[in-house]
């Protein structure tokens, strides 16, 4: 088997349809995680939180331009093409994008801290924990709140991937489950 298939809302339970249903969009990534109704009702939530915007918490275009990062090094177009879309809204450019894309993550077309953020999402991918002397530096720009909120943002996108790639969910699936009908083409 290469993927897990992708469930239909006809297949679900009729009290989870209806929740199912009263989300404003529908993802392809949904259709994996409908395999466990009551995680994807609670990761759903867990998930709203990382996007929550405030005035004291980490940037969104950071934590974009971090998730878009854990989804290349996670290999999950499906993630990277949603949460780069989202990136350019949020200020960042194509340029950047396919930087990161191709892996060339200390281009001059990042600031400081931004190349600082693709460091620790790096160290915080791939080796579990940064190092101390990134953390070090990311601490003198932001505050604790802040670097968890990063740290929960690469983290939730790390399992977001993973979930995507047991899917087959590629970039662009989307559009088969109602987000290109609102606008939202990956």
């Amino acid at each position: 088997m290469k993927h897990i298939p992708l469930i239909s809302k006809d297949e679900v339970d009729p009290e989870f349809r209806e929740r199912w249903d009263n989300y404003r969009f529908d993802l392809a990534i949904f259709h994996v995680w409908a395999h466990v109704p009551e995680a994807f009702k609670t990761y759903t939530a867990f998930n709203g939180t990382v996007w929550r915007e405030e005035e004291d918490g980490m940037p969104l275009l950071l934590k974009e331009i971090a998730v878009v990062h854990a989804s290349v090094l996670s290999h999950s177009s499906y993630e990277w093409g949603n949460h780069g879309a989202s990136m350019i809204r949020r200020g960042g450019t194509q340029e950047q994008l396919d930087a990161i894309i191709a892996g060339d993550v200390q281009s001059d077309l990042f600031d400081e801290t931004e190349k600082l953020v693709l460091r620790f999402t790096t160290e915080v991918t791939i080796d579990a924990k940064p190092a101390e002397e990134t953390l070090t530096a990311l601490a003198e720009i932001f505050t604790n709140k802040q670097i968890v909120q990063l740290v929960f943002a690469i983290c939730a996108y790390m399992l977001n991937s993973r979930f995507a790639n047991l899917g087959g969910c590629e970039i662009g699936d989307d559009e088969d489950f109602g987000m290109f009908s609102l606008g939202r083409k990956t």
